[in-house]
């Protein structure tokens, strides 16, 4: 009996003891305390001691989280059989006077424009915890945060695992001028070391200037975020407003906003928007493929280039639905859509990449069926 009780009070010690070493790690980041959580608390998008959507949100509007892995009905390919083609381009060599823009798949992407660089929710590094439950795809792994040159502005639309790494923005810290990131999110980077005037917290509605001609705006959104649960921090897209209007969508449900940001920003010229790892049961808080359509129609941009897709599987469609889906929705549209593979380089003033690079991924696994 002694025996027993002294095992069980040994599995006690050894269930606190990682409890405690789970809530003390790095990664986990922290929440917003003192005068950050007293900023917070003003903010009309925070009630009842988390932010909230407009209109109110459910993450699973089936009640069932399992759903968001289940295959539906028939052969579903959720990871590519073969590496996907990537190109690796020397960043460092890239000129400031050049506009462009370079995706590095899901939603990590690289913008220039006005000799000033932009980096959007970068994640480079595959070890744990990323690789616990992020596994990418063969072929895209090809940059590391080594490639990436100095940074004016790291942007980071929410602080989920797939946009935020600890270990890739702790690796660029000394690289980043400033960080721009939604309400509350800004304790992660200060806990990690971030010097606190280079971070940039925004609410909804709320710009910083880069230049003379250029604001930095965080909009509205319709997601969640936090690193583990509460929504202690704010979500949001972002506009990068100037001679050339880009707009970031970050992860977003269809909703209002789209309209509302159509209504502030009567020109949009390049919108990178969320496509993938879409489901029935997150139809709130993810754009399903009509949804995108139909956000890309009210926002009425020049181009657009989608992302959120090819390097990760979080959901049960084929990997290459969302390219394909939003290629033949967009044959007949005024916009000019853009899919470029990782690493190619667009150049923002005579943009031209367009070929359905997937399709012979997707022939492949048509004529084996």
């Amino acid at each position: 009996m002694i025996k027993k009780i002294l095992l069980a009070l040994l599995l006690l010690i050894v269930l606190f003891l990682t409890i405690i070493g789970i809530l003390m790690w790095k990664e986990l980041g922290q929440r917003p305390k003192g005068k950050r959580l007293a900023r917070i608390q003003q903010s009309p998008n925070y009630k009842d001691g988390a932010f909230q959507n407009d209109p109110p949100s459910k993450m699973f509007t089936s009640g069932d989280s399992s759903q968001m892995r289940e295959p539906p009905t028939g052969r579903v390919e959720k990871a590519p059989s073969k590496p996907l083609p990537a190109i690796k381009t020397d960043l460092k060599t890239l000129e400031r006077d050049r506009d462009l823009v370079i995706w590095f798949g899901h939603s990590s992407v690289l913008i220039q424009q006005d000799g000033i660089r932009y980096l959007i929710d970068p994640v480079f590094n595959y070890r744990f915890p990323i690789n616990f439950s992020l596994k990418p795809y063969k072929g895209t792994e090809i940059y590391t945060a080594e490639d990436i040159p100095d940074i004016d502005y790291l942007i980071i639309t929410h602080d989920h695992w797939d946009h935020l790494d600890y270990k890739t923005v702790l690796e660029l810290k000394d690289r980043v001028k400033h960080v721009v990131c939604g309400l509350g999110v800004g304790q992660h980077f200060e806990y990690w070391g971030y010097p606190l005037e280079k971070i940039h917290e925004l609410d909804w509605g709320e710009s910083i200037d880069i230049d003379k001609d250029t604001k930095l705006y965080a909009l509205e959104a319709r997601h969640f975020s936090g690193r583990l649960s509460g929504n202690p921090t704010l979500w949001a897209s972002f506009m990068i407003a100037g001679p050339r209007n880009i707009y970031i969508s970050g992860d977003t449900g269809f909703g209002d906003h789209f309209q509302k940001i159509s209504e502030q920003f009567k020109s949009i010229d390049f919108a990178i928007m969320e496509n993938g790892q879409y489901n029935q049961s997150w139809n709130q808080i993810h754009l399903l493929p009509d949804g995108l359509v139909k956000a890309i129609d009210i926002l009425a941009p020049q181009y657009v280039m989608t992302y959120h897709h090819a390097k990760f599987t979080l959901s049960n469609h084929n990997w290459y639905d969302p390219l394909e889906n939003i290629y033949l929705a967009s044959k007949e549209k005024p916009y000019h859509l853009l899919t470029p593979v990782i690493g190619d380089i667009i150049d923002l003033n005579a943009p031209k990449n367009t070929e359905p690079w997937w399709s012979p991924y997707r022939e492949e696994i048509q004529i084996t069926n």
